[in-house]
């Protein structure tokens, strides 16, 4: 069940650091103590939320721990994007470097739940669901976990790092398409990693390629930026899929 427990408290942090937290929160929490506040607030509840079904006195205070910690984090990326001056690649380590240290937070947490043997269980009727039902509550958490990496985190994170290698040139095309036709991309080539239609992926590939030829062909710095973000859109859904079926490779 710590593997479980461990899946429980990630799709909270994906839930509340990427579906919860606004553009807004997210821009105005370096400024204004108060969105940061709001935020982490929201990070706690939303941690003792996916922890209920999994209900135990024990396991909400840790979830309050991991809030707390969380806010913790956060003001300290704030004072250090208030005292140094980043550019941009800089701005992207430190984001990578936030996320890990969260992840870990929550790895020491379970870990440590592991460790003093606290008992971990769904609550008696859902349990019977679960078991009549046959349902393998693994790896449904893995899907869970896996579609909410590839479509949020995934796109933040891609805009992020290509905002250094944007050609910003005049034809930008319709708003937002080019981060809709990435999730698609996304999630045609999980599915096709599940279903281990492994060349097929090449084929959406290349036909997302077609339709930027022209420009491909005309400007070379396009190019580099479109198959950057080609290529690292397709390493996080692979890698995303992998960590998520481990157990099974």
């Amino acid at each position: 069940m710590i593997d479980i427990l461990f899946l429980h408290f990630f799709i909270g942090h994906i839930l509340a650091d990427y579906y919860l937290q606004t553009a807004t929160m997210a821009k105005e929490k370096e400024k204004a103590f108060r969105y940061l506040l709001s935020h982490c607030l929201i990070y706690l509840l939303t941690m003792m939320l996916v922890i209920l079904p999994l209900f135990n006195w024990q396991l909400l205070l840790w979830a309050l721990f991991i809030g707390f910690v969380h806010f913790i984090i956060d003001a300290c990326k704030v004072l250090i994007s208030k005292r140094f001056e980043f550019n941009d690649l800089q701005n992207v380590l430190l984001y990578l470097i936030d996320q890990f240290v969260h992840i870990l937070t929550i790895l020491f947490v379970v870990t440590f739940i592991l460790f003093v043997q606290v008992d971990i269980s769904y609550f008696s009727f859902l349990d019977e669901v679960l078991n009549h039902f046959d349902f393998d509550v693994k790896e449904i958490l893995s899907w869970i976990v896996m579609l909410l990496l590839i479509l949020q985190p995934s796109s933040i994170t891609i805009r992020k790092v290509l905002d250094h290698f944007d050609p910003k040139t005049s034809d930008e095309g319709i708003t937002n398409a080019g981060a809709l036709i990435g999730v698609f991309e996304r999630l045609l080539i999980l599915f096709m990693l599940y279903a281990n239609q492994y060349a097929a992926i090449g084929f959406v590939l290349t036909a997302k390629s077609i339709a930027r030829y022209n420009k491909i062909a005309e400007d070379p710095k396009f190019a580099e930026y479109y198959l950057l973000g080609t290529l690292l859109s397709s390493l996080l859904v692979i890698a995303s899929f992998t960590i998520s079926f481990l157990r099974s490779i």
